[in-house]
């Protein structure tokens, strides 16, 4: 005969609700950390464009001195950037391949 599982484990239910919701609690964090660190890439990759305009405009405008500071934001803005567009590429790639993955 059969015995339900509460009778041989009465604690079972309640054991695997908590697991559950720890799971739960767990996997929306990590969503959240993601979203944020998806969030500081963007506003970082944002942050240092603008600083490369600034230094670029400020170039222009004659205020700026130094050269070599102007090239170097204006370097670090691209490598960011050219660091996205492969982060984007590569995101979508894994997409389309689990997409076109048959279960």
């Amino acid at each position: 005969m059969i015995n339900p599982l509460n009778q041989l484990y009465p604690n079972a239910l309640q054991q695997i609700d908590q697991v559950a919701q720890t799971t739960s609690r767990v996997t929306d964090k990590q969503a959240d950390s993601f979203t944020d660190l998806l969030n500081q890439s963007i506003n970082n990759l944002d942050s240092k464009q603008s600083e490369s305009t600034q230094a670029i405009q400020s170039l222009v405008d004659g205020t700026a001195d130094d050269l070599h500071t102007v090239m170097i934001k204006t370097t670090e803005a691209q490598l960011s950037l050219e660091v996205a567009v492969q982060l984007r590429n590569r995101s979508l790639e894994a997409f389309n391949e689990l997409k076109n993955m048959q279960f």
